[in-house]
């Protein structure tokens, strides 16, 4: 019999809360830790429509990367989307495990993933974070790139919808990623040698900054950055337990959109 304490072992093994951020929030945020488990449903967020299809499955489990509960929750009511969440998740017994910044960091994690994604080689830990496992950089396999081929690359590669970018006027060789809001670690990523960043979410003058140090900073969407991890934790809590069903959500995407 598998428990939600025993996905929880594995989750901890691979992603040790010791390399989480000091503000985060992650492991169990809701659940019963003896409940028996026959489906887990993997999911970069628990929305309310991600919440409905665990439900709808018969999944005991939701395993996700950014946390439920992340600010402080005074109350549990059906009057905003984290409360809905709650309630549905409690009402049918569906424990909530999410990975946030110690995934980010965790070997096989968010920025492995990615990396993956984009074939990268050679891969090296970037050395950002709190506790320098943030990040990772790589060489880019094929013939150089200019920013903008490197750009069209990315959005191929991670299936975005767009991508926007800042030439920092060199060919491409080497790659930093960081999946997520990351454009403040682009000095670890120069100091890697990397051409070029890719992350999610960037402000202007993070762009601005970018082009002046010469790096080509590419920002692919917080989504499509950080959605790599989901197949890789559905396939890493498959191997552990075969006997267990384990899916990604097929109605979880991107809510941003472009036109």
């Amino acid at each position: 019999m598998t428990t939600v304490q025993d996905i929880l072992t594995v989750l901890e093994t691979l992603a040790p809360y010791s390399l989480a951020e000091n503000w985060d929030n992650c492991g169990l945020l809701a659940g019963d830790r003896t409940t028996q488990v026959t489906r887990v449903l993997c999911a970069l967020d628990v929305t309310e429509a991600v919440a409905q299809e665990a439900s709808r499955l018969g999944a005991q489990v939701i395993v996700a990367h950014h946390p439920a509960i992340f600010t402080s929750v005074s109350r549990v009511t059906a009057d905003d989307a984290t409360g809905r969440v709650l309630r549905h998740v409690i009402t049918h017994n569906i424990a909530v495990i999410c990975m946030h910044t110690n995934l980010d960091c965790a070997q096989g994690g968010v920025n492995d993933a990615l990396a993956a994604a984009l074939k990268l080689e050679n891969i090296v830990v970037m050395g950002a974070g709190e506790n320098g496992m943030l990040g990772r950089v790589g060489d880019y396999p094929g013939v150089p790139m200019s920013a903008a081929a490197c750009a069209a690359f990315v959005k191929r590669r991670l299936r975005a919808r767009g991508v926007r970018f800042v030439d920092g006027g060199r060919e491409i060789r080497r790659i930093a990623v960081g999946g997520g809001a990351c454009g403040k670690m682009m000095d670890a990523a120069l100091a890697k040698g990397a051409d070029a960043f890719v992350i999610g979410d960037c402000s202007y003058d993070l762009m601005q900054r970018a082009q002046a140090i010469g790096l080509t900073l590419i920002d692919a969407g917080h989504f499509p950055t950080e959605n790599p991890v989901v197949p890789a934790l559905a396939h890493t809590l498959q191997h552990a337990f075969p006997q267990v069903e384990t899916t990604v959500s097929a109605v979880h995407a991107d809510c941003i959109q472009f036109i």
